[in-house]
């Protein structure tokens, strides 16, 4: 599923290092605390699959399209009006739409994945259904999502005492770039809950960051692309940290 920062692109390389991990440390429950757009746990092949996310309304989508993988609640159009009255109708606070089918129309019309914040998804020539697009790849993703447990909750809430000898990859919203519309991080506060979890567990971590004692097994340079005129991009150095230097 289109969403902001998602690892879809970046999958390829990254999933056989989980893999790995999993192989090797025996493990049999993998974890996200940051699932968005379920690009990379898709892909993981493990007994136990958790995807945790703090938006209700992704999660409601998620659970939806495990139980209808064609996607019968998407309408065959979505035009900038229809878009609009949903963007309206979730920031009232209305009951017109569910949030599954809010979900639906804000990852899938808007631009770049950025849920209702970037403007309506259309290409510079208007020639492309972009909403379609990525209504059909959600139809492809549907079935690889199944058997996995989605929950809406917040990572800082999440009793580390609970788990052990686990994998969990964790995804933030990047520190110093274009935030998610409802979750706001605490720098400080998520490297040491990384640290604590790390002591019972396997935890990987994609940033572009992090602080000296994590290191960094594995980078890729890459263009993103976030705003909203469509042209300007720039060129990150995706990592992927940890402190469980085992393998």
């Amino acid at each position: 599923m289109v969403y902001m920062g998602s690892k879809d692109k970046l999958a390829k390389d990254i999933v056989p290092i989980i893999q790995n991990y999993i192989k090797k440390c025996d493990i049999h429950t993998y974890i996200e605390l940051f699932v968005g757009g379920a690009n990379v746990i898709d892909k993981i092949i493990c007994d136990n699959r958790i995807g945790y996310d703090i938006n209700d309304e992704l999660i409601s989508l998620l659970k939806y399209v495990q139980s209808d993988t064609n996607l019968s609640l998407a309408p065959k159009h979505c035009s900038f009006e229809h878009y609009k009255d949903v963007r309206e109708n979730r920031k009232n606070k209305t009951d017109k739409y569910s949030k599954e089918y809010t979900a639906l129309i804000g990852f899938c019309a808007s631009y770049a994945g950025r849920y209702f914040d970037g403007g309506y998804g259309r290409d510079r020539t208007g020639k492309r259904d972009m909403y379609n697009e990525r209504v059909k790849n959600l139809r492809l993703q549907a079935p690889l999502l199944k058997d996995i447990e989605f929950h809406c909750l917040d990572y800082k809430d999440i009793d580390v005492s609970k788990y052990n000898n686990c994998l969990f990859y964790l995804d933030p919203p990047y520190k110093d770039v274009k935030k998610y519309s409802v979750c706001n991080i605490d720098y400080d506060y998520f490297y040491d809950f990384c640290r604590k979890l790390s002591k019972n567990n396997i935890v990987l971590i994609s940033e572009y960051y992090m602080p000296d004692d994590f290191k960094c097994i594995w980078q890729k340079e890459r263009k993103v692309l976030l705003k909203s005129d469509r042209n300007c991009g720039e060129i990150f150095t995706e990592k992927l940290f940890t402190l469980n230097d085992i393998i």
